[in-house]
């Protein structure tokens, strides 16, 4: 009898094994850091760290319904090289992409938490064995100087989302959140937070190029409290001309720091990135430069908000998976303005630079996909 139960368990599991579909990949990256600040009048100084370059493994899985019908689901869980950012606060299970939905002719529905508008278009150091630290991102994804983030610092929370089919190169994608920061709000506040995101992607050949609008209210609505409000546009567009390929971002975020029943206060910056990409040999010469110009706080610009970026890298592929990467970043920030390299304090190990400081790093890395 219990011969019989383990057969029956057995055949059970190979019969749903074989209806649905489990895969595990990621990848894990980590470099030396050497991280130096300069142009204060104090705090100037250097520093070396083992800096991470978001590792994560992903966990993902389809199941056959029929009828072109498919369950999808993803668990994407961020660890860190160094120090594993004292988890499981910092490095929670599931922490990234991480989704359920379905998936048929007419697109896919997801529901979780999701990278939405955050630095779309930016360059390519993030998938690449060079620092993400030299991301294009640490001035596209800020607004007020450097000071407020734009979508939630990259993965929106309790999203859900429509993706189309492709159509001849054309995808849209349309995200709704009821809280992109986390918490649901007090019951019975008026008006409570939402965010919204529509977007069209295009690629066909030597172009890819795509748009992004972002709007979103924070949760709390209660009277005199900060407003957090947002609204946002990027496009991008990348040619490859074979020897090269060229990108240009450009966007345009604002954000609104006034009190609920008070007057606005509306941050508002412009930036643009040029990002460039060179085969040599067995790798890859990345070059980006980035500039933020100057806040406009209520229609006035505000002095010496504005920053420029300038990084540089080479990623050298071992095989199909495992790549050195060697980069070199700097961000000049004007005396009102706080950029920061990208990730600076949560993946490199080391302080934000304060307002008006300078940043720079020189990397050595690598990174292996599984």
């Amino acid at each position: 009898m219990k011969k019989s139960l383990v057969a029956l368990a057995a055949f059970a599991a190979v019969g749903a094994f074989a209806q649905s579909s489990v895969t595990l990949s990621g990848n894990v990256k980590g470099g030396i850091a050497h991280t130096k600040y300069s142009g204060a009048p104090a705090g100037n100084g250097n520093g070396l760290s083992i800096a991470d370059g978001s590792s994560r493994f992903i966990i993902g899985g389809t199941e056959d319904l029929g009828g072109g019908l498919k369950a999808v689901f993803q668990l994407d869980t961020r660890v860190r090289v160094d120090d594993n950012g004292g988890a499981p606060t910092s490095s929670p299970l599931g922490g990234g992409n991480t989704f359920v939905g379905l998936s048929g002719g007419l697109g896919m529905i997801q529901l979780g938490k999701l990278d939405t508008h955050y630095c779309l278009g930016s360059d390519s150091h993030g998938a690449r064995a060079t620092a993400l630290q030299a991301s294009s991102c640490a001035l596209l994804g800020f607004v007020n100087g450097g000071v407020n983030a734009i979508a939630n610092t990259s993965r929106s929370q309790n999203v859900v989302r429509y993706t189309s089919p492709n159509f001849s190169g054309f995808q849209a994608q349309a995200n709704y959140s009821t809280s992109f920061a986390g918490s649901e709000g007090a019951v019975g506040e008026a008006g409570k937070g939402r965010a919204m995101q529509l977007g069209l992607n295009y690629g066909n050949g030597p172009l890819k190029a795509g748009v992004s609008l972002w709007d979103a209210k924070t949760e709390s609505r209660v009277l005199g409290a900060t407003r957090g409000d947002q609204e946002a546009g990027t496009a991008f567009v990348d040619w490859n001309f074979g020897v090269a390929t060229v990108g240009l971002t450009f966007d345009r975020s604002e954000i609104d720091r006034g009190l609920i029943g008070g007057a606005s206060s509306e941050s508002r910056r412009s930036a643009f990135s040029i990002p460039v990409t060179v085969p040599l040999g067995a790798g890859t010469f990345l070059v980006t430069y980035t500039k933020a110009q100057r806040v406009k706080l209520n229609g006035t610009t505000v002095a010496n908000t504005g920053a420029k970026m300038m990084s540089v890298g080479y990623d050298y592929a071992l095989s199909k998976r495992t790549s050195l990467g060697v980069s070199y970043a700097r961000i000049n920030n004007e005396s009102a303005a706080g950029y920061n390299l990208y990730t600076q304090a949560a993946l490199n190990g080391t302080p934000n630079n304060a307002v008006g400081q300078d940043a720079s790093q020189l990397y050595l890395g690598v990174r292996h996909a599984f």
